[in-house]
């Protein structure tokens, strides 16, 4: 990058700084060398080094998050919400992360212009700064994102929000008391019903994105409810496994699990002592139920697999999808 540039702390170049060193003809070179890339109108940044220890969803996370970051350098004092909010909390979702950056209007009338999107108010907010930047409450921002997003990407995010792991003592970010108390403050507003339906549905026991997922795949087609994060003790191994679902009435167990589990991000022999340390975990559980399936996440999205896995499970399963809302 050129020397003279000056950048902020998320390393940003941006052009009003540019232009107020005499910079502009250097900015606008090191964009069609190539040496910076645009973020938003304004807003520059060197190319972002390629990670291959880094999903497409992960990476697609970050340059989202980036682009919150480039608003509010940009924007007259905005309050981020919705997508925004979470994508500054680090709150995961599913699908693709929208073009547009969400934040508060100021009054009841909401409106949208070239990249961003103003939500109208629909009851009084607070504010938080993280990292300097300022969104909605945790609770206030995941009741906007229901009202934005699809059933399955605003509970990945709220369940996320709610996660909270037997063998984990980290609190979680939010409860479902707190967002349904959230939710019953700002009655009525616009889409309400589609809070309604994430509300009834989240868990603070999903561990992964994943394993969100697979419970509406699982509702798609009436398969009975699992136990989640059901205790399992392995005499053999002298610990407890926790099951990602559960039949109790047929003594059967399931496992959603992405290839991130068998990656330590080391060496080769240290991911392939992962896969032997879960192949033996998962002999000891197979032993203790009378039937064990798993799954990732492309047989997940491809639904068919799925299913048959929990037909072997001996789950009653409906021939087809039903839509959830």
């Amino acid at each position: 990058m050129h020397p003279g540039f000056l950048t902020n702390r998320d390393g940003f170049v941006l052009a009003r700084d540019a232009r107020a060193a005499g910079l502009t003809s250097a900015l606008a070179a090191a964009v069609s060398d190539g040496s910076l890339v645009r973020v938003r109108r304004g807003v520059y940044r060197e190319p972002p080094a390629v990670d291959a220890g880094l999903s497409k969803s992960h990476r697609a996370a970050l340059d989202y998050r980036a682009q919150v970051l480039a608003a509010a350098e940009t924007l007259r004092s905005p309050v981020f919400t919705s997508y925004s909010a979470i994508a500054i909390r680090g709150l995961p979702t599913i699908g693709a992360w929208p073009a547009e950056v969400f934040v508060m209007a100021p009054d009841r009338h909401g409106h949208r212009r070239r990249t961003t999107v103003s939500l109208a108010q629909i009851g009084d907010f607070s504010v938080e700064s993280i990292d300097g930047v300022a969104v909605t409450s945790i609770e206030h921002s995941l009741i906007h994102l229901c009202r934005t997003a699809t059933l399955g990407a605003a509970l990945v995010a709220v369940d996320a929000a709610l996660c909270s792991m037997p063998w984990d003592p980290t609190p979680p970010r939010t409860t479902i008391e707190r967002l349904a108390a959230e939710h019953e403050r700002l009655l009525p507003y616009a889409r309400s019903r589609r809070t309604d339906a994430v509300l009834r549905r989240a868990t603070s026991l999903a561990a992964t994105p994943l394993e969100t997922c697979s419970r509406l795949v699982m509702e798609e087609f009436g398969a009975p409810a699992p136990t989640l994060q059901h205790p399992l003790w392995l005499p053999e191994r002298g610990e407890w496994a926790y099951l990602d679902f559960y039949w109790h009435d047929l003594g059967a167990g399931a496992e959603a699990d992405g290839d991130g589990k068998y990656l330590s991000g080391g060496s080769a022999a240290a991911s392939a002592q992962a896969v032997v340390r879960e192949k033996k975990r998962e002999d000891a559980v197979r032993r203790q139920l009378r039937a064990f399936e798993r799954w990732d996440w492309a047989e997940m999205w491809a639904r068919t697999p799925l299913i048959s896995r929990l037909r072997r499970l001996g789950l009653p399963v409906a021939e087809r999808r039903m839509r959830l809302f």
